[in-house]
């Protein structure tokens, strides 16, 4: 059943994918609202989740649904997704933009896909059988000592601009790089596949993280606990020396 969860969301996440790719190059014509300070939505997002929503419930018609555009509870088994994660990034023409989609059953987060349109990329996880990108197990790097690279993300609100900081002033002092993805599931995929040394989203919502967590966890990565509301994540190798400096905002 869990093969069968994992296949099903794949496919449905590169075809709503493909639609996504195709707005993406006319967005000029979307029409766009906000939801606060720098959290845009656009009618793709709207379009992208009612679609992933239709095709779940025909195929799972017994699992919940959580969506960040249309809510729901998370009530396992349940879906948790986000149409696309980065919409700055989507409605700017920045590639890194995916498509997020977790699974969640009484024990916890059991499969996860990530599909980024425009980089045609597909990287998923199912609980206890690994992290795949094209059926091939994912290996991060194993670098935990100096000269990292690492991806920061937060969500702007005034709140968490010193935790953000403090880590940019920690990690640059330390000789450490900073990349900003603009996407914390992207972000995630990155450190699970090896594009960085390690990851840290700050006050993200289930939705952003749920699927890249599982996708680091099961790729052998450190993730901390599992957000299903609201939180802060982080990713890096077992005995990082990252484990000093990307400790959750509290």
């Amino acid at each position: 059943m869990q093969q069968e969860i994992l296949t099903t969301a794949r496919l449905i996440a590169e075809e709503v994918g493909a639609y996504a790719l195709e707005v993406f190059h006319d967005r000029d014509k979307l029409q766009i609202g906000s939801k606060g300070l720098l959290d845009y939505v656009s009618e793709a997002d709207c379009e992208v989740e009612r679609r992933i929503k239709q095709a779940l419930s025909e195929a799972f018609p017994d699992h919940g649904f959580k969506g960040e555009e249309t809510g729901g509870v998370l009530e396992p088994p349940c879906w948790v997704i986000d149409p696309i994660d980065g919409t700055t990034n989507y409605l700017y023409g920045r590639p890194d933009f995916c498509i997020s989609m977790a699974f969640v059953d009484e024990q916890g987060p059991a499969v996860g896909v990530v599909h980024a349109p425009f980089h045609r990329r597909t990287i998923y996880a199912a609980r206890g059988i690994g992290a795949f990108e094209d059926c091939k197990r994912l290996r991060p790097r194993l670098a935990c000592d100096h000269e990292l690279v690492v991806n920061l993300c937060f969500n702007y609100k005034q709140e968490n601009n010193l935790d953000f900081l403090n880590k940019v002033n920690q990690l640059v002092a330390e000789q450490h790089q900073i990349r900003i993805c603009g996407s914390a599931a992207w972000a995630l995929c990155q450190a699970a596949t090896g594009q960085v040394d390690g990851c840290y989203n700050g006050c993200v919502n289930s939705w952003d993280v749920l699927a890249g967590q599982l996708i680091c966890a099961e790729a052998g990565l450190e993730i901390g606990p599992y957000v299903y509301e609201r939180g802060s994540v982080f990713a890096y190798p077992k005995g990082s020396v990252l484990s000093d400096i990307l400790v959750p905002y509290l």
